[in-house]
């Protein structure tokens, strides 16, 4: 059973950018495909077999729950859960257990989504199973049973678009359910004797020893990727990529390469990269020697020290919360936020991050501010694989969460802050300017891979050429003659300056406004404005 999962896991991984490319939203985002892929490799991840089918089953579920990275991986993670209950108590899987199983799925992967949505990989997973049902036969092989699951997810897949209008205007099937088939289509594949494991290098086979390569005198951020791909131009790419930054290393073939480099960047190097095949295994971090260069430059600007965690929790209640960049991470700080994970856009943390996160503080009540659609439900499951009492503030934007971290209070329970800071979250709007990173058209709004998109709580709502012309019209859109205070969070690839010049901007055009400017940090999002 395990060599099956590892063959469906590796089919997967070929296809990821084809999984990718049926993402609608052009933002760069934690892609589906690559958050599947990355939840498939923490499943199989130091797995052992067992001649009972049970345990294989439970040792990837379990695996796959703790590293499950956005919402198709969560929900990845719980269809696995769901084969791991049809199997409990089982040595050997029979075409009938599997199809019992195949329905068990089904069931849990719905429960764990509050408000489940027709035309998604749940649907798949449903009508999959509905199928493998309605066809199944007691004298029916191995061969017979996998054709009917690999035809039912087809059919399920290819009628996504009449289950959801964004599907059918962008002309595209539903992602996550694609790579529910990829994987049906590889344990078919598998079945077969079509060793397609194999047609993967190992990773240990391209693997840097990262301790060797860095400095005291570093800075940047400390990118690593992973390329995988058919005909790669292996050396074009190791010279593109060494002008792109500092201690690069790529290492590979024409298949996979691994690479390592400095950068002030990332984003680049990967925009460059993703053309040549599926990424994975993506870890950006900023380096210390950056972040003291950051605080040098800044301290003209400001005279408070630096932010020492007290030896005692300023409140009964602890707080988590999910920040992009170094300039969040120092704000949510500077408001007494316990314990801060990296991610969001681009990063989605994984379930064990949060739940590490929240392990972490003392208090053993903690509230946790996810930031990010496609955060939430990774922390509503780490709600429930800890002791502590934790509540899980539904905030789909980092202003959100600022502000409900503004009315977070010190002196009350969690049931009283919970209530204030959801509240709070919904007096916001919130406005994101980034570059598109794909041909879509989504609400009737078409947009050209490279274009400026504005972003108004969550929907695509402008695209153009001029990145000013976007921004003032989604200032327009902002309705700030009714709001009394506007922030301006720049990101990494924008100066204060530029900030600056753009409060100066809404402040002559709404003259009524406090307009701040924060340094957020984010990366990829020019912009995130804050309207209250």
């Amino acid at each position: 059973m395990l060599a099956v999962f590892r063959a469906a896991a590796a089919w997967f991984s070929q296809n990821v950018a084809t999984v990718n490319a049926l993402n609608v939203f052009p933002v760069p985002d934690g892609d589906t495909g690559t958050n599947m892929n990355l939840t498939l490799t923490a499943a199989l991840k130091d797995v052992q077999d067992d001649a009972s089918v049970a345990v294989v089953a439970e040792r990837v579920y379990r695996g796959a729950l703790m590293g499950a990275r956005g919402n198709s991986g969560v929900i990845l993670s719980q269809i696995l859960r769901g084969l791991s209950q049809g199997m409990a108590g089982h040595q050997v899987c029979t075409p009938e257990i599997l199809v019992a199983a195949l329905e068990q799925a089904s069931t849990t992967a719905y429960k764990a989504v509050i408000k489940p949505v027709e035309g998604t990989m749940l649907t798949v997973i449903r009508e999959t199973s509905e199928a493998a049902r309605a066809g199944f036969k007691p004298e029916m092989n191995w061969h017979e049973v996998l054709d009917l699951i690999v035809k039912g997810a087809r059919v399920s897949v290819d009628n996504t678009p009449n289950l959801m209008k964004m599907l059918r205007d962008a002309g595209v099937v539903d992602a996550g359910g694609e790579g529910l088939y990829v994987l049906f289509e590889g344990a078919q594949a598998f079945a077969r004797g079509e060793k397609l494991e194999q047609r993967v290098a190992p990773i240990d086979q391209v693997a840097m020893a990262f301790d060797d390569i860095h400095s005291d005198d570093d800075f940047g951020y400390c990118t690593n990727f992973m390329i995988q791909g058919e005909n790669i131009p292996y050396d074009d790419v190791r010279r593109t990529i060494a002008e792109m930054g500092t201690s690069v290393v790529a290492v590979g073939d024409e298949r996979l390469v691994k690479v390592h480099l400095h950068t002030l960047r990332p984003g680049d190097a990967l925009n460059y990269a993703v053309q040549w095949g599926s990424l994975g295994a993506i870890e950006i971090t900023n380096m210390d020697k950056q972040r003291s260069d950051l605080h040098e430059a800044k301290a003209q600007q400001t005279s408070q020290p630096a932010r020492v965690k007290p030896d005692e929790p300023v409140s009964d209640v602890g707080v988590v919360a999910v920040a992009p960049g170094q300039g969040f991470r120092e704000l949510f700080e500077s408001l007494n936020v316990g314990e801060v994970v990296t991610g969001g856009q681009t990063m989605n943390p994984s379930i064990q991050d949060l739940v590490t996160a929240i392990e972490k503080l003392p208090q053993p009540a903690v509230v946790v501010l996810p930031n990010n659609s496609n955060v939430i439900l990774a922390a509503q499951q780490a709600q429930q694989l800890t002791n502590k009492v934790v509540h899980v503030i539904p905030t789909k934007t980092v202003p959100q969460g600022m502000a409900a971290m503004f009315a977070f209070n010190y002196a009350v329970g969690a049931e009283e802050n919970v209530q204030a800071m959801s509240r709070a979250i919904k007096a916001i709007t919130t406005a994101e300017i980034t570059t598109a990173v794909r041909d879509a058209t989504v609400n009737e709004v078409e947009v050209r891979d490279g274009q400026t998109i504005g972003l108004l709580n969550g929907a695509l709502v402008e695209s153009g050429d001029q990145p000013d012309d976007v921004i003032d019209r989604i200032l327009a859109r902002m309705d700030l003659d009714e709001h009394e205070i506007v922030t301006i969070y720049y990101g990494e690839q924008c100066s204060a300056e530029q900030a600056e010049t753009l409060a100066h901007k809404i402040n002559a055009t709404y003259p009524a406004l406090d307009v701040e400017v924060q340094n957020g940090g984010q990366p990829f999002y020019d912009y995130i404005l804050s309207a209250e």
